[in-house]
């Protein structure tokens, strides 16, 4: 949304919206939920579709999406029992990423 003003020698001067950290976040996390673009512009009141886009590429929010089923996946066949070797062949990824993943959830529990 932006705001004209006129200034004195008629000219206009174009003001951009203004948005937080904390409007990044949230947006991040309607994302990272399965929203679209489009659903989570309706849902902040308006934030345009390409500033949600901007955002998107330069924090790579599709890298983190892709990431987190990973993660659950490590955890789940931590717990049934699996070593960090046996998971890192079957999710194709380093047993030290193995190992981080794992720490992660652990910290989070």
């Amino acid at each position: 949304m932006k705001k004209k003003i006129k200034k004195k020698s008629q000219t206009t001067v174009t003001q951009r919206n203004k948005y937080t950290f904390g409007d990044r976040a949230t947006a991040k996390r309607y994302y990272l939920m399965g929203l679209n673009l489009q659903e989570i512009s309706k849902l902040m009141d308006g934030i345009p579709v390409r500033t949600l886009e901007k955002w998107q590429q330069s924090e790579k929010w599709t890298a983190i999406k892709e990431v987190q089923p990973l993660k659950l996946r490590a955890l789940e066949l931590h717990e049934g029992g699996r070593s960090y070797n046996e998971i890192a062949e079957i999710l194709k990824v380093s047993r030290v990423t193995v190992w981080c993943y794992l720490k992660e959830a652990k910290e989070v529990k």
